[in-house]
């Protein structure tokens, strides 16, 4: 009989190796076999990959060739043993070895069993490994983030707040809830969560976000079916709550896939109204209808189309949620630091400020844009603004953003993990002037 614990670590072996792949972790996860013990396993997956460059820099000191040059099975396995060994007590010691082993016996012959017991016991019994000096290797390697993410972290925020940072990515977050006031209140769905006898922590700022430390499936959760909750980070909920859209104004959300801001908005303005929801993808905006059909929004026109050239009639309020590097939600997809590049980031400003001046050209006068990024990198916020500003003399900055925490730049506001216990996003808000 295969027993649960070894049953989690080959589905996270294989999860492991599809991200190597290419795949998203989240994309991997789906892909988990039902008779899996999922929290084990999405334990291992993340916690591996949150902690990937420090695992493979420790097993630098216990094999005689590269890494690299182990099988993908082989590697991953290793991976994630270390991971267990170092930063999880739920499985002794032992047992990670000998499955890790026993799963070995899968993807190799006995010499790769002996290698994978080897290099366990002797990262058991002896530690060999040690950090460099220099601040940017050592960072890197400690908080298993690519040195050129450090590097420009360095540059801007300074060593302090640096590894403040690095140090709140590799924290597991809990799963946060926005109650979806379409269907319940938040006391009331905080009532159905007490009678499932699932723990929670409402949020001091927001009462209808949830914090969910052990949250299991999110679709077995009360009132999933009937779209009582939406998954969503605090950060993320701020966009929609500082554009601040009322009952019967026409909104537009720009980049609107995967509609989850889009569905905040519609509850915000209890489905009155029209809303247009725009994205170049048609395959997720096709996913964002069925979501927000669960959540009983009803007032939400789709669009695909590319949001640099799309034409709309005047809008009251608008939603710039830019295409981004998202470097602000890495503790959340701790993949996404090994699959984005600098050459990746190159561009975007130039991208999203398209956007931004195409949505200017379809707002009213006297109405609003929140322009909102999930990324700490300055040349895609404030920059950004600071350029459209300089190029729209009819607009100007509100200043006033109420809620504590967020700290000012030279435009607009950001989240900080340290402040405000979130994701890193950038939110402004821009008025039109009225006309005279």
């Amino acid at each position: 009989m295969i027993d649960k614990y070894y049953r989690a670590r080959a589905e996270a072996t294989l999860a492991l190796i599809h991200v190597e792949e290419g795949i998203w972790a989240k994309e991997a996860l789906d892909k988990l076999s039902t008779n899996v013990d999922k929290g084990l396993a999405t334990e291992i997956i993340y916690g591996t990959l949150q902690n990937l460059l420090f695992i493979d820099h420790i097993l630098s000191f216990y094999l005689k060739h590269p890494l690299q040059k182990l099988t993908p099975p082989i590697r991953n396995i290793l991976r994630s043993a270390v991971y267990q060994l170092n930063f999880l007590d739920r499985v002794p010691a032992k047992k990670v070895i000998f499955d890790s082993v026993r799963l070995a016996g899968r993807y190799g012959h006995k010499g790769v069993q002996s290698l994978v017991s080897g290099v366990l016991n002797n990262i058991v019994r002896e530690k060999k490994w040690t950090l460099p000096d220099d601040d940017l290797k050592r960072l890197s390697l400690q908080y298993s983030h690519p040195e050129w993410i450090v590097s420009r972290w360095l540059e801007e925020l300074g060593l302090v707040a640096t590894e403040q940072l690095l140090a709140w990515n590799n924290q597991r977050q809990p799963l946060c809830l926005r109650v979806n006031t379409l269907v319940n209140s938040a006391q009331d769905y905080m009532q159905k969560l007490t009678l499932a006898g699932v723990d929670y922590k409402q949020d001091p700022e927001i009462k209808e976000a949830l914090y969910l430390s052990k949250p299991g499936e999110v679709t077995e959760l009360p009132g999933y079916n009937s779209g009582a909750f939406q998954p969503q980070s605090k950060a993320s909920m701020l966009v929609a709550l500082i554009l601040d859209p009322k009952p019967g104004e026409k909104v537009a959300d720009f980049c609107a896939a995967p509609g989850t801001k889009t569905g905040h908005i519609a509850e915000l303005m209890a489905n009155q109204g029209q809303i247009t929801a725009i994205d170049i993808s048609e395959e997720r905006l096709t996913k964002a209808k069925e979501n927000l059909a669960r959540l009983q929004v009803t007032n939400v026109k789709f669009l695909a189309q590319d949001a640099t050239k799309v034409d709309l009639e005047l809008q009251d309020k608008i939603l710039v949620d830019a295409p981004c590097s998202g470097l602000g939600t890495l503790s959340h997809r701790p993949d996404a630091r090994y699959q984005k590049t600098e050459t990746s980031l190159q561009g975007l400003p130039e991208i999203q400020l398209a956007i931004l001046k195409n949505a200017a050209r379809h707002l009213k006068p006297g109405g609003e844009i929140v322009y909102s990024t999930c990324t700490t990198e300055k040349r895609e916020n404030a920059e950004v603004v600071e350029n459209f500003l300089r190029e729209h003399e009819d607009f100007f900055e509100v200043e006033k953003i109420p809620f504590r925490g967020l700290i000012k730049q030279s435009k607009g506001y950001m989240s900080w993990p340290q402040n405000t216990k979130t994701d890193g996003f950038y939110y402004c808000r821009l008025k039109k002037k009225p006309n005279k």
